[in-house]
């Protein structure tokens, strides 16, 4: 699970930003409290609150670009762009943007950093964490040698795994096969979110075609997660009983037949089913049967949940319902998590505690400041936190004239 993570001159976070899930454990009782390995206690669920262009999705790019960066960034091409965006108000080509995570896995306690400029790795390692973090591996980019300057232990074997400048060196490693890189190949393979994977785009989750399509294409490919999410749909009163994908054959983009899945409703009325092919659904439903493609795998197999406008085309009632998915163990089995941007301010009045609340917004430089609702102090659980934050008191909310 994620215990934190934090970005540096990285699109509109400037200055360091930190996103930090680990609460105190006096507060363990609470709802979507989950116990780490460790001694630390973590938030199953942050949701991330601001005006229109405050910046709130850029609080959640870093791990969608993380996840690529670590998972496949190697399978690039040498010398091709590392796509993300610095800070650019104004830019400097000679700051390097920063990342961090750090996070248990089997066990394991680990820190990941990574500082890019431009399009070279300037630094990267990898720390766990028994008494104290000591590095796993190290690797430093040299100007003069135009390589890496690189350290490792209790790593094994690592000198035949290439020092690419413009890719991770886990990514590097996992296509080696190395050791720890496929230990932990899980836990990033964990990460479902619907930022594109090189971070500066959003695919949309909402009712469009492509959407339902890739959707239904996914879990074609994992049955288990379809009758989940299928039995889901039909216990959230939308009027289905069951949803069925079918399969036909077409023609591919590159000319050659292909089978293609289409997910079909199924609704049963007065002892008769009735299918209909699903773009005939309500919005909000085939909205839903996307978000639940992001959402299913995380719940019953652990890993995060990483989703921008988690609540298009649903009912704030329905958004509530999805959310304490991740807060009941018996839904919640595997300690998935979840990380989202909310418009829906009705989370605020009755299903978030003030340690899953973080506000996002833009200063006159127009760097992102982002904050969690319990480092403002005298900040109480009991407070009416909705009511309060549309009379200002604690910032993140539209200047409207």
């Amino acid at each position: 699970m994620i215990l934190r993570y934090s970005a540096e001159n990285f699109y509109s976070l400037n200055e360091k930003v930190v996103v930090d899930f680990t609460i105190s454990p006096t507060t363990r009782e609470r709802a979507g409290m989950l116990k780490g390995d460790g001694e630390d206690f973590v938030n199953s669920v942050l949701g991330v609150f601001g005006a229109n262009a405050s910046g709130k999705t850029n609080l959640i790019r870093p791990l969608g670009f993380l996840s690529w960066f670590i998972l496949d960034s190697a399978r690039a091409k040498p010398g091709s762009e590392i796509t993300y965006e610095p800070f650019a108000f104004p830019p400097d080509k000679d700051r390097p943007t920063k990342l961090e995570l750090e996070f248990e896995f089997k066990g394991g306690h680990y820190r990941y950093e990574l500082d890019l400029l431009g399009n070279t790795v300037a630094r990267e390692a990898l720390f766990r964490k028994k008494t104290r973090f000591s590095y796993l591996f190290e690797r430093t980019w040299n100007p003069e040698s135009g390589e890496h300057d690189f350290k490792a232990q209790d790593l094994g074997p690592v000198a035949s795994i290439p020092q690419r400048a413009n890719a991770s060196w886990i990514s590097s490693a996992l296509l080696a096969e190395h050791g720890l890189a496929v230990e932990l190949r899980p836990f990033f393979e964990g990460f479902q979110g619907n930022l594109v994977h090189y971070g500066h785009q959003v695919q949309s989750y909402g009712a469009e075609l492509p959407n339902v399509f890739e959707a239904a294409m996914y879990l074609r490919e994992t049955p288990e997660i379809m009758s989940s999410v299928s039995k889901l749909l039909s216990e959230f009163d939308l009027g289905l009983s069951r949803v069925e994908l079918r399969e036909t054959n077409a023609m591919g983009a590159d000319g050659k037949e292909q089978i293609y899945a289409f997910p079909f409703g199924i609704h049963e009325i007065a002892g008769q089913s009735f299918a209909a092919v699903f773009i005939k659904e309500s919005r909000g439903t085939q909205s839903l049967f996307v978000l639940l493609r992001y959402l299913m795998p995380v719940l019953e197999q652990g890993g995060i949940a990483f989703l921008d406008e988690f609540e298009s085309g649903l009912h704030p009632h329905m958004v509530r319902r999805i959310v304490e998915l991740f807060f009941n163990p018996a839904t919640n089995p595997k300690k998935a998590q979840l990380i989202a941007t909310f418009h829906t301010d009705f989370l605020l009045r009755d299903t978030f505690h003030k340690y899953q609340i973080y506000f996002a917004e833009k200063n006159e430089q127009l760097e992102t400041e982002a904050y969690r609702l319990d480092s403002i102090k005298g900040v109480r659980n009991v407070d009416n936190i909705y009511d309060k934050y549309h009379a200002g008191t604690y910032g993140a909310i539209p200047c409207l004239p």
